[in-house]
């Protein structure tokens, strides 16, 4: 069995396509919604027309990380499909997943090839691990719509610096290499959480990987707002005194006191300064 789990905060206008596409999918999934304090007419929706999703309902924004926690714990499946409320699955795109799953033990992330909804290619992986790794992503992103930044450049990234995050708009995840993990390190209420928990599987022997032929289309950018950088600063300076040189983590601090103010800064900081 397939767990699919989805954590919506205020997306209403996305719920119905997104579960419509579950549906599609086959008969062997069970759905789990986290619901993080919506105060749009999201949990309405699932109740009244789709009776059969697991609705967990939270009344604080509990953040991504943890939502996805609370699901996978309560989940059956061996395996997890996350899946971003603003994204769906095209139809066979799960089973080809699953069966990636099953063809290797040692694999646990399958990642589907993410598209924007007109059917422009986005990326749903990144070499962000060090400096190499994070000048060829923001040479990725400037160039996203062209085909060789996902061939060439892509085949050069992963010599160089690894494939060595999926984001979790849409990814299968084996269940128990998730929790063998831990799960997503709840210090992240959003944003970076996938860089980790795929770091922590690499590091722990797990492999990740795309999945020929298997494709998810997903709107993006769905949470931005003007409290982004109050979410995202905070996880990006958590990942890099988890994950990077010393040096790169304080020069990261030294741009963002810059520009935001060592107070700002200060209430950001996740962590202590030994990690």
């Amino acid at each position: 069995m397939i767990s699919a789990i989805i954590v919506n905060h205020n997306g209403e206008a996305h719920l119905q396509r997104c579960l419509e596409s579950l549906e599609n999918q086959g008969p062997d999934i069970e759905i789990l919604l986290v619901d993080n304090a919506s105060t749009d007419q999201s949990v309405a929706v699932v109740k009244e027309g789709f009776p059969q999703i697991r609705l967990i309902e939270h009344h604080q924004n509990i953040g991504f990380a943890a939502a996805n926690n609370i699901a996978a714990r309560a989940a059956a499946g061996d395996a997890l499909l996350l899946l971003n409320i603003d994204a769906w699955l095209e139809d066979g795109a799960l089973d080809l997943l699953a069966q990636a799953l099953d063809r290797d033990p040692r694999m646990a992330i399958a990642a589907p090839r993410l598209l924007y909804p007109d059917g422009g290619l986005q990326f749903g992986w990144s070499p962000a691990r060090g400096v190499v790794g994070e000048a060829l992503q923001q040479l990725r992103n400037r160039f996203e719509s062209r085909p060789w930044v996902h061939g060439r450049l892509a085949r050069m990234a992963g010599r160089i610096a690894g494939r060595n995050w999926f984001t979790a708009a849409c990814v299968l995840v084996r269940a128990a290499a998730f929790r063998n993990v831990g799960g997503f390190d709840e210090r992240f209420f959003m944003y970076f959480e996938d860089v980790d928990l795929c770091i922590r599987l690499e590091n722990t022997g797990w492999r990740l990987a795309e999945v020929d032929g298997a494709v998810a289309r997903h709107v993006g950018g769905f949470a931005r707002n003007s409290e982004v950088d109050d979410i995202y600063r905070p996880s990006q300076l958590l990942d890099h005194r988890l994950h990077r040189p010393a040096w790169e983590a304080r020069l990261v601090e030294r741009r963002l006191r810059k520009k935001y103010g060592d107070r700002t800064v200060d209430d950001w900081l996740p962590v202590e300064r030994d990690t």
